[in-house]
């Protein structure tokens, strides 16, 4: 259950239907005991169902995290295939096998660059927040590449047995 969420929606009611909120309302429609207790019975009756489809919902939710993370998962397996295929096929160009590698190893090196820049040189006050968004984004790109060589991902143990074939081939 969401915590505050009922409060919240207690809250609301209040403000509709004065300080007594929805009791408050029951006792003012109703004339006898009974239509009370029947009115206060649909009410649990409406609050378990509101319940019960919440958690229905963050299941769901939960279920749509998990295809997301299996297709980004598929994903990368799909491109580190790609990679190994172009590898070593005796048909792709010099260039298609190592420009990969080549953007990886320039943009750790632009990351390094920056972070050197921002640590050890002065840096003019207006050009500060451009620097810092360079430094994170590139950040950001540097970690997508360590992930992708080095990462510990599922499909780790695949991908280094993969290169270790590779390896062996040669």
């Amino acid at each position: 259950m969401v915590p505050g969420l009922f409060d919240s929606i207690a809250g609301a009611v209040k403000g509709l239907f004065g300080n007594d909120g929805i009791s408050g309302l029951i006792d003012n429609v109703t004339t006898t005991k009974e239509e009370k207790l029947e009115l206060q019975a649909k009410l649990a009756g409406i609050q378990n169902t509101f319940e019960t489809r919440l958690q229905e919902l963050v299941l769901e939710r939960e279920k749509l995290r998990v295809q997301e993370n299996e297709a980004y998962l598929k994903d990368m397996a799909d491109a580190r295939n790609r990679e190994i295929q172009i590898a070593t096929s005796d048909k792709a160009p010099l260039i298609n096998k190592i420009i990969q590698p080549i953007l990886a190893l320039l943009l750790l090196g632009s990351c390094f660059t920056m972070w050197y820049t921002i640590l050890f040189k002065d840096i003019p006050h207006e050009k500060e927040m451009l620097v810092a968004g360079i430094v994170g984004s590139l950040t950001t790109i540097a970690m997508g590449v360590v992930s992708y060589y080095f990462g510990s991902s599922s499909g780790s143990k695949t991908k280094s047995d993969q290169f270790d074939k590779l390896m062996n081939k040669s």
